[in-house]
């Protein structure tokens, strides 16, 4: 089975099949906002998945879903992954993954997390907390 090597959010990021990332603002486990709902206009889900070269040519499911403190799902992405490494060189093919999240929707503060599935099997889970800041303009006393 595929194993995730790491996954983390960012502010934006853009990977190269086969090459590095291009991340800025990586670690975002929080986001402030001065009201909600909100919509959070850009964040980046970077993740890079290890394929063993003798399961290069199968394809695997996987599911990346956000759900908030309660458990309900408020996006759910389902795709499906395949090496097609032909050298087969007896190392981990690495395979490098950015989904970009456009104007997500947190209708409360609270706990969210991102959960990561590969082949149906749980591979990690991104804790993001949702607070609320003062309004822009607002002083403090």
């Amino acid at each position: 089975m595929p194993a995730l090597d790491f996954a983390f959010l960012a502010d934006a990021a853009e990977a190269q099949p086969g090459r590095k990332f291009y991340v800025l603002g990586g670690g975002i486990d929080s986001i402030g906002a001065p009201r909600f709902p909100v919509v959070h206009p850009m964040m980046s889900l970077v993740m890079r998945v290890l394929i063993h070269p003798m399961e290069a040519e199968d394809e695997h499911a996987l599911d990346i879903r956000l759900i908030d403190s309660d458990g309900h799902e408020l996006v759910r992405l389902d795709g499906k992954l395949r090496a097609n490494d032909p050298a087969r060189t007896g190392r981990e093919i690495t395979v490098p993954f950015v989904m970009n999240l456009v104007n997500t929707r947190f209708d409360r503060p609270g706990d969210y997390s991102i959960e990561i599935l590969i082949d149906g099997e749980h591979a990690k889970s991104l804790p993001l907390r949702l607070h609320q800041v003062g309004a822009p303009g607002q002083g403090k006393a």
